[in-house]
């Protein structure tokens, strides 16, 4: 598999892992859906999942995972 759509893959993934946990514990405290159910969430997911990181290297381009939590960048 190729390294880009690898790394897009696991992100994607992690962000609609985060945003469908986040909405399931908004929905337990909100009775009418509003705008906010849906942005809360999103908000929560997009700071909690890791972005797509890539670096030029002379051998080629190099694709990671980078979070906020961690300066570390995690290779795919």
């Amino acid at each position: 598999m190729n390294p880009r759509y690898k790394m897009l893959g696991i992100h994607v993934i992690i962000f609609l892992a985060a945003f469908l946990l986040a909405r399931y514990i908004t929905m337990q405290f909100v009775i009418e859906p509003t705008i906010w159910t849906t942005v809360v969430p999103l908000t929560c997911a997009w700071l909690i999942a890791p972005r797509p990181h890539v670096v030029q290297m002379q051998s080629g381009k190099e694709y990671g995972l980078k979070s906020i939590f961690s300066k570390k960048v995690f290779k795919v």
